[in-house]
């Protein structure tokens, strides 16, 4: 399944309103295109990671230009050796960007510093911070000494140490007390490290805004007024990048890391309902041994109650479920009619489980949609598995072994793949549907 396309039909909104809200709607519209491929990164980063939260936004706080940059841009990440890298931004880089080193303490490959010449030349960025001797002892929990007779220095009150390859203070002296400049800078609200001093009270002159990592926003702008098109300009402030296209990149996402708990019913001599030589358990296995494949494909953590032909009490798989502590649990099930025309699939969840519910009737929507067996609903129940596994769940019942279609179907492997199928997307549809949007 290649679920590409679901990026933009699911969070064009979302995208527009990070680029609203990052980026100034005066700027050139490739610089905002650039914006729209980093917001749309790191959101795919984070479902990739599985750290995706939900987020509530007005839509009448997204800008038009937002709204084009996103569609003009539809689908594009920025990857490095196949993952969505961490889009790092900022407002105005003062000349360079940096390496990662400097402020995550680690080397990022695609995140390495380079000259910006636009912002060596942008004056709006500069500012001036003046302080009291004083109040720099309180920030920094530093005393210098109170007698007035002590003649100082400015190096024995501050001392840079050592500076970046791109011109950033990366450790400074204050008053014997060695500091790292990213956190001196925090410390002070100087808008950047990059930043020089002299002795007035203390004036800071800062050049630039931001700490310098990726993509330099003013820098961007300007060259898309130089007739730099967006894949140029993240080309120049992300090393070794590539701009993906996600419906050619399949990878599914929602489930990724989720704990499904399936449980095969019956096994060993609980054989279930039957019809000649078909059993319940057969067949469940069979389900249940697919979806586990398929499951696991689409990167969720599978646990089985069993995964062969054996006995395992009720009370057992419950302590198995609780073990594991799933996200969702499925139990696989057939049913049976003294009626041979009674067919079709329905589904129970415990009662107040409206996740159990939703997937549920996912299932039943999608067997009816794609495979034509009837949908008898989805009821509410007290199943004893659901009821003490204390978790999201429903208990599947997917065909009538007394029927004389379908048990021939359920004797099929193609069929039993083809159910397994449309369990996992209905599972995938739920998960899309509730954190995705």
């Amino acid at each position: 399944m290649n679920r590409g396309d679901t990026m933009d039909r699911k969070f064009r909104n979302l995208i527009a309103y990070k680029v609203s809200k990052n980026i100034s709607k005066e700027f050139h519209i490739q610089a905002i295109m650039c914006q729209a491929i980093i917001e749309r990164t790191n959101i795919f980063r984070n479902i990739s990671d599985g750290n995706f939260k939900k987020q509530e936004f007005n839509i009448e706080d997204i800008y038009d230009k937002a709204l084009e940059a996103v569609d003009n841009t539809k689908n594009l990440v920025i990857m490095f050796n196949d993952f969505p890298i961490c889009a790092y931004y900022h407002a105005c880089c003062g000349g360079s960007t940096e390496n990662s080193e400097y402020l995550l303490n680690t080397k990022i490959d695609y995140l390495r510093g380079i000259t910006c010449q636009e912002c060596m030349l942008n004056k709006e960025s500069d500012s001036i911070v003046d302080l009291d001797l004083e109040e720099l002892e309180s920030i920094f929990k530093c005393n210098m000494s109170q007698n007035l007779m002590n003649e100082y220095s400015i190096n024995n009150m501050l001392k840079i140490l050592k500076k970046t390859n791109g011109n950033r203070i990366e450790n400074i002296l204050v008053f014997n007390k060695e500091i790292k400049g990213s956190v001196f800078s925090e410390n002070l609200n100087l808008e950047s490290s990059r930043f020089g001093f002299r002795p007035i009270k203390i004036r800071f002159y800062t050049k630039g805004i931001g700490h310098g990592l990726g993509l330099c926003q003013y820098g961007a702008n300007e060259k898309a007024k130089n007739n730099w098109d967006y894949k140029k300009i993240l080309n120049n402030y992300y090393t070794n990048v590539t701009i993906y296209k996600l419906d050619d990149f399949s990878l599914d996402l929602p489930i990724k890391n989720k704990k499904i708990f399936i449980d095969a019913g019956h096994g060993g001599e609980d054989t279930g309902y039957t019809n000649g030589s078909l059993t319940e358990k057969e067949i469940s296995l069979k389900v249940t041994l697919k979806l586990k494949e398929k499951l696991e494909k689409v990167g969720a953590c599978v646990y089985l109650s069993r995964s062969s032909d054996e006995y395992i009490s009720l009370d057992k798989r419950v302590d198995m479920i609780k073990k594991s502590n799933p996200d969702f649990l499925i139990s696989i099930h057939l049913n049976k009619s003294k009626f041979e025309g009674v067919s079709g699939a329905e589904a129970i969840y415990y009662w107040g489980d409206m996740n159990g519910k939703s997937i549920g009737e996912n299932i039943l929507s999608n067997l009816k949609k794609k495979m034509n067996i009837k949908n008898r609903g989805v009821k509410e129940g007290s199943i004893y598995i659901l009821k003490e596994s204390a978790c999201n769940g429903v208990y599947c019942e997917l065909g009538y072994i007394s029927n004389p279609l379908e048990s021939e179907l359920l004797s099929k492997s193609d069929f039993i793949d083809n159910i397994a199928n449309n369990i996992v997307y209905s599972i995938l549809e739920y998960y899309e549907n509730n954190i995705l949007t």
